[in-house]
């Protein structure tokens, strides 16, 4: 456990010196709050009970936690694989598996910072008030951070290059985001896209959190959503035991 919180440490202090990192993870969620924020400020779409940027704000939390759960760690992994930088590691008493676990846990962190920036600003800039049960908001974030999480792993070990793997991850970032009710309810879209987007995480996470947060729903109401995006991990994971390589 040591060992693991030590590595933990050293990926915080390496993301902290990456800019471009720091950027994508933080800035970039928040630079959408900040806009579409300026843009609704609080008008309220067409049958909806909730202004626009409150619709919103769950959705730019799905999608901080895309930008961290498969962009970031994907790519990361791919390009470090192909620098031989597990190759080399492989030479240190450093286990494989705590390797992984400082990385997973390394990202989580990022989510849920992302979250409490975003809860902040929301909060301070526009007046947005979560409410509901925090536990139940914290488990649906959790899920969906290790659902994107078990993604990327899964992609990663089907990417076979460096080259190839930023383009494939907007592919699945993209889809996922605006199929996702992110930016606007699925409603919107045609019926039978509509409905082949209910399945995907992106749209089971953010309609949990609103949920949640404006509906003071409890477990009973949003388990479903929760047993689909535990459905995608184990899928995911199923595959990634199958392809997922470090070397």
């Amino acid at each position: 456990m040591n060992t693991l919180i030590k590595q933990t440490t050293i990926q915080i202090r390496l993301f902290l010196r990456r800019k471009d990192e720091l950027f994508w993870t933080l800035a970039f969620p928040i630079l959408f709050i900040l806009l579409f924020g300026a843009i609704y400020g609080n008008t309220k779409w067409g049958g909806m009970d909730i202004r626009a940027i409150d619709y919103l704000l769950p959705g730019i939390i799905v999608m901080g936690a895309m930008v961290t759960g498969i962009m970031r760690t994907s790519t990361g992994f791919v390009q470090e694989r192909e620098q031989g930088v597990y190759r080399r590691l492989a030479l240190t008493p450093l286990k494989r598996t705590t390797l992984l676990g400082s990385q997973i846990l390394q990202h989580y962190i990022v989510i849920i910072v992302q979250t409490l920036l975003l809860v902040a600003i929301g909060g301070i800039a526009f007046k947005t008030h979560l409410t509901g049960n925090l536990a139940l908001f914290w488990l649906t974030l959790s899920v969906g951070a290790l659902c994107f999480m078990s993604i990327s792993f899964a992609l990663s070990g089907l990417i076979k290059t460096a080259r190839s793997a930023t383009p494939i991850n907007q592919i699945a970032y993209f889809s996922l985001m605006f199929l996702g009710g992110i930016f606007f309810p699925n409603s919107m879209l045609p019926n039978w896209l509509g409905n082949a987007a209910k399945i995907l995480p992106s749209t089971q996470m953010g309609d949990a959190l609103r949920a949640v947060v404006y509906n003071g729903a409890g477990i009973g109401d949003i388990w479903l959503k929760l047993a689909i995006m535990a459905g995608w991990i184990v899928a995911c994971l199923v595959v990634s035991i199958k392809f997922f390589r470090l070397e």
